[in-house]
C-alpha cells in the first residue's frame, strides 16, 4: 500500500514539488555544508601542521646550537609551549574534552664523535562543524598531525682532505731562515742553482719548510679529532686525508685513507732536493677525481662511519708558476670544475712570483682560503689555519 501511495505521489504533477524540496532540502544543505567545511578543515589541519613542524625543528636547531646543554624534557616542552601559544585564541571556545592534545618526545644519542638529538610530536583536536553539517548528523571532526625533527653537533668535523704539493726544482731554494742544526749546506738560491758549493751558514729549504707545516697540519688535525687513535687502524672514524706531489708531471699518489699518517709520511718522503718544472694539473686532477661527488667512494666511507655530513677539501700549494701559460689555463679551468662541485680549495703561495699568486688567488674557493707565506714561520702557521679551518676549531689564546 505504502509503495502504491509513493508511486501516485511522483505520478501527481500537481504538489509533489515541494514536498520532494522539502524532503531534498536537508541533503542540499548538508552537501553545501560538506563542501566549505571540507576546506576549511583542510586550512586547519594545515596550520596545525606548520605550527608543529616549525616548533619541531625550532627545537632541534636550539639543541645542536647549545650542543645539548638542556634535557631531553626542556628541548620537548619548548615544543609544546610554541603549540599551546599557536593554539591559544583557536580553544578557548571548546570543551575541555575539544581542546589540542599535545604529545611530544626528545631523545638523543651520545657517541664518541658527537651527539644527535630526535624531536617527535603530535596533535589531535576535534573541530566544531558548520552547523549545516548537522541535518546530515555530523558535529565535529578530528584533526591529527605529526612531525619529526632531527639534528646533531660534532665534537670534531668529518672531512676528506686532499694535499696537492709542489715538489718542482724551485723548492730546493733557501728560506731566510736559520738552519742551526748543520754548520754548512748547499744553499740552493735561483742564482746558484743547479751546482752550488756548501756554505756557511746554513738555511732551511722550501721543501723543510713545506714538510714542517705539513707536520703541523697533521697535528692540528689530530688534536681535534676526538675519534683520533694514534697506530690504531682506522687511526681516525672523522678524518681521510691524501696526498699527492707534483713537478713538470705528477708523482704517484698516496691515495686517501682514513687518518693522516699515510698522507704525512708520503710528504716526509719527498726528498730534500727535488727538481723539475711546475704543472699543478695531473695532480689537481687525481685529487678531483678521488673527492668528486660523482665518486661514490668518499660518501660510502663516511657512511660506514655514521658521519652524515662531510666537507671535502682540496690543499693546493706551489712556490712558482707554472711552466706555460697553457698549464695555468687548465689549472684555472680544474679549480673552476672543483669549486662547483662543492669542494672546497684553500690555495698557498709560497714565497712565489705575482703569475704563481694570481693562479692561486683565483683556484681559493674565498680570499679567506688564500696565504701568502714569505717564510717558514709563516708557512708553519698558514697550514695550522688551514687545519683549524676544515676541522671547525677556533682560534684560542693560551696561556
Amino acid at each position: 500500500m505504502i509503495a502504491r501511495a509513493f508511486k501516485t505521489l511522483l505520478a501527481d504533477k500537481r504538489g509533489n514539488f515541494a514536498i520532494l524540496t522539502a524532503l531534498g532540502l536537508p541533503l542540499l544543505f548538508g552537501a553545501a555544508g560538506a563542501g566549505m567545511e571540507a576546506t576549511r578543515v583542510m586550512q586547519v589541519r594545515n596550520d596545525m601542521q606548520t605550527a608543529l613542524d616549525s616548533a619541531t625543528l625550532a627545537a632541534a636547531t636550539h639543541a645542536r646550537l647549545d650542543e645539548g646543554r638542556k634535557t631531553d624534557q626542556e628541548y620537548a616542552d619548548e615544543v609544546k609551549k610554541f603549540v599551546e601559544d599557536y593554539m591559544k585564541g583557536k580553544d578557548d571556545k571548546d570543551s575541555e574534552e575539544d581542546k589540542a592534545k599535545i604529545d611530544v618526545t626528545a631523545s638523543r644519542n651520545d657517541n664518541k664523535k658527537g651527539t644527535s638529538f630526535k624531536i617527535a610530536g603530535s596533535v589531535s583536536r576535534q573541530v566544531p562543524l558548520n552547523p549545516l553539517i548537522g541535518f546530515i548528523g555530523v558535529d565535529t571532526v578530528t584533526i591529527s598531525v605529526s612531525s619529526t625533527a632531527e639534528s646533531s653537533f660534532s665534537k670534531g668535523a668529518a672531512l676528506s682532505l686532499y694535499l696537492v704539493l709542489d715538489r718542482s726544482g724551485s723548492m730546493s731554494f733557501i728560506t731566510d731562515t736559520l738552519d742551526k742544526s748543520k754548520k754548512s749546506c748547499d744553499n740552493y738560491t735561483e742564482k746558484s742553482w743547479p751546482k752550488v758549493a756548501f756554505t756557511t751558514p746554513c738555511y732551511v729549504k722550501k721543501m723543510a719548510s713545506l714538510q714542517a707545516a705539513v707536520s703541523y697540519l697533521v697535528d692540528t688535525l689530530n688534536k681535534a679529532d676526538p675519534s683520533y687513535k694514534e697506530k690504531a687502524y682506522p687511526e681516525s672514524e672523522l678524518i681521510r686525508t691524501g696526498a699527492v706531489a707534483y713537478h713538470s708531471g705528477s708523482f704517484p699518489a698516496q691515495k686517501i685513507e682514513w687518518g693522516t699518517s699515510a698522507a704525512k709520511n708520503y710528504v716526509d718522503s719527498i726528498p730534500p732536493v727535488p727538481t723539475g718544472g711546475t704543472n699543478a694539473y695531473p695532480s689537481l686532477k687525481i685529487a678531483f677525481d678521488a673527492l668528486q661527488s660523482a665518486n661514490p667512494n668518499e660518501r660510502s666511507q663516511h657512511d660506514s662511519k655514521g658521519n652524515k655530513m662531510f666537507e671535502r677539501y682540496i690543499l693546493l700549494m706551489t712556490d712558482g708558476e707554472m711552466s706555460s701559460s697553457t698549464i695555468d689555463g687548465q689549472v684555472r679551468s680544474i679549480c673552476s670544475s672543483i669549486k662547483a662541485d662543492g669542494i672546497k680549495i684553500f690555495t698557498v703561495a709560497f714565497m712565489a712570483p705575482d703569475k704563481g699568486k694570481s693562479l692561486l688567488k683565483y683556484c681559493a674557493s674565498s680570499p679567506d682560503n688564500y696565504f701568502e707565506p714569505d717564510n717558514m714561520e709563516e708557512i708553519v702557521s698558514a697550514f695550522g689555519e688551514i687545519a683549524r679551518k676544515a676541522a671547525s676549531v677556533p682560534t684560542r689564546l693560551t696561556n
